[in-house]
């Protein structure tokens, strides 16, 4: 099997969150590092043009979203360090909504308490990301008080579900709770009074202290190197067909797919690899790499035909 490689930027909160489950699964892995904002030009030949971080390479195999990258994790030998009572799905089902709603909310107030400090460029490019078309400086000053408030009980929330027990779903943790550490690592690091709100939810804390005590095992390669390894490798993760009944798509249609919603990212084009319930595979081509497979979840993704 190849390596696992993960292209990264160190502060990227969504990459500590791979990097946090890879930690668990006690898994050795390669490390890419990109730059933090676009122009990516050494990650776009293998993603056909998708730009969010982190990206996970296998040969000629890339895949996007974490949730993506926590399922194939899964799928290939760490289902019982992640998924530790074998419910996946359940799991997942879990760390999508804190990714969609609780973290959606830690961004919101991070970013609104950073709009004196961080740079303009960052905070546009981010802001074209998570926020509406519309969003402005302004109206996220406005709305804080009511986002903090939601924060707050979300994170109540999830700590009264660790009280009697060592992880979110048993006494064995799992990916769930390292989307618990994911979003407590975030408010402590990016926001001046992130550790004294935490320190409200002391389970939380807890889970946070717990994954964070473990070691990164990784090694190092430069990009040019991760492009060589696709180019010599073929794709192997390409999954079945799943039917459905109102599938308008066939396997080799030119189709293009982007994260749903109305952020700024760009369509990424290519040939239908393969659809299942959980997976959206499809065959781009550049110079650089030859044949990759890039890979995408169903759930949060747009996928139409070309044209």
């Amino acid at each position: 099997m190849s390596d696992w490689i993960l292209h990264h930027y160190w502060p990227s909160p969504f990459a500590h969150k791979i990097r946090l489950a890879l930690r668990l699964a006690n898994i050795q892995w390669v490390s890419v590092e990109i730059p933090r904002v676009p122009p990516k030009p050494d990650l776009m030949p293998l993603t056909g043009g998708y730009r969010r971080t982190p990206v996970m390479q296998l040969g000629a195999d890339v895949f996007c979203d974490t949730q993506n990258i926590a399922r194939v994790l899964g799928e290939s030998g760490c289902q019982k360090s992640l998924f530790a009572d074998g419910d996946m799905d359940r799991i997942l089902s879990y760390t999508a909504w804190l990714d969609a709603v609780v973290f959606d909310l830690a961004v919101r107030v991070v970013l609104t308490n950073a709009l004196g400090s961080a740079p303009a460029e960052f905070i546009q490019d981010r802001g074209s990301l998570y926020f509406e078309p519309d969003w402005s400086a302004e109206r996220l000053t406005a709305e804080l008080p009511s986002v903090m408030r939601q924060l707050h009980a979300h994170c109540a929330q999830i700590n009264a579900t660790l009280a009697n027990r060592t992880g979110v779903f048993s006494d064995q943790l799992s990916y769930a709770d390292v989307g618990v550490a994911f979003l407590a690592w975030f408010l402590r690091g990016r926001w001046d009074l992130g550790a004294e709100f935490l320190a409200q939810f002391p389970q939380i804390v807890r889970i946070d202290n717990t994954l964070h005590a473990l070691d990164d095992q990784y090694v190092e390669m430069s990009a040019s190197d991760a492009l060589k390894e696709a180019a010599q490798c073929q794709p192997k993760w390409v999954g079945a067909w799943t039917p459905f009944c109102f599938e308008a798509l066939s396997l080799g249609d030119a189709v293009r797919i982007k994260p749903k919603g109305q952020s700024a990212d760009p369509w990424v084009s290519g040939r239908l690899l393969a659809l299942t319930d959980t997976r959206i595979s499809i065959a781009c081509v550049h110079p650089d790499v030859g044949d990759v497979a890039v890979h995408f979840p169903v759930a949060g993704y747009q996928l139409m035909a070309e044209g």
